[in-house]
């Protein structure tokens, strides 16, 4: 079996496109196209619905790809474990890392990783977490950033790193505001119902903590007035800091800086903060050290809700 194939295939699976397959395994599109047109006439199916600039695998190729995935885990992870057997680090690794937070994790543990294992090539990419899980079950990122609650956990593994306490943030002036804590850590408890008549800045729907803060809403009995909904944790505290309406906040970016006062809700609700890996997946000394650095930094950043 030539790995080398399988490698190219699945790059034009994942790219959708021959040519930027070519350009990514830095080889020639005739000799790709050349490569893919004989293993297709040897199999006697075409792997793929040839669209421009959108190629999508048939049934024969994704049965052939499931294979080929499998196959190049296999090989990725016997490297791994041979590399851990001789002492030998020069191999790369794939972290997958959600937008924000996951950018200043990576560059707070790189060092330590780098200054261990000098030698490996740690690659991040940024993604959302329901595209990371996908990513890391066929075998395309090797670890990844994902907070999420256990009813959205699939079928890989989840390291908990900690858990994490969402607390409702108001803004420091408005009369509802009394009561409240410009401290997370102090926050005292209120019901959200309280503050129905407010308008929220609203996660998106892509985001895990979405389905989460809905159904705080729901269990309130009220929809809240959105002002607009954003990616971005950060931009829903500066709303809140600037004091045009509340919002929901996991406590890292509950931020002490007396502009924003804080409310714990009943029941705490929490969500976790994990690194994902593959069922089955090996994990060798670089990725036991990465989980091990991930660990201790988010225990660090989560004690606020201690």
């Amino acid at each position: 079996m030539d790995l080398h194939l399988l490698e190219n295939i699945v790059c034009i699976a994942d790219e959708k496109s021959i040519t930027r397959a070519a350009e990514k395994r830095f080889v020639t599109q005739s000799a790709l196209n050349q490569q893919l047109q004989k293993l297709e006439e040897e199999l006697g199916a075409p792997l793929f619905v040839r669209a421009r600039g959108n190629w999508t695998p048939t049934e024969a190729g994704a049965v052939y790809l499931s294979a080929a995935r499998q196959m190049l885990a296999i090989k990725k992870d016997a490297y791994a474990r041979i590399a851990d057997e001789t002492a030998r680090s020069a191999r790369r690794m794939t972290v997958g890392l959600i937008p924000e937070r996951g950018v200043e994790m990576f560059t707070a543990v790189y060092p330590a990783f780098h200054e261990a294992f000098p030698a490996m090539r740690l690659e991040p990419v940024e993604c959302h977490v329901t595209a990371m899980q996908r990513m890391i079950s066929v075998g395309q990122l090797d670890l990844g950033l994902a907070t999420l609650s256990a009813e959205q956990m699939d079928d890989n593994v989840y390291h908990l790193m900690a858990e994490e306490e969402i607390f409702l943030a108001v803004p420091a002036a408005h009369p509802l505001a009394a009561g409240g804590s410009t401290e997370a850590r102090l926050a005292p408890e209120a019901p959200l119902s309280r503050f129905c008549d407010m308008p929220f800045v609203r996660i998106y729907q892509r985001s895990t903590l979405y389905s989460l803060t809905e159904a705080l809403f729901s269990a309130a009995g009220f929809a809240p007035q959105v002002l607009f909904s954003t990616a971005s944790n950060l931009s829903k505290y500066r709303i809140a800091a600037l004091g045009l309406g509340c919002a929901l906040l996991p406590a890292v970016y509950a931020a002490s800086d007396g502009r924003v006062v804080y409310f714990r809700l009943p029941g705490r609700p929490r969500w976790q903060i994990t690194m994902c890996s593959r069922r089955d997946g090996y994990l060798g000394r670089p990725e036991r050290l990465y989980l091990d650095l991930c660990r201790a930094y988010w225990q660090g950043r989560t004690r606020i809700t201690e």
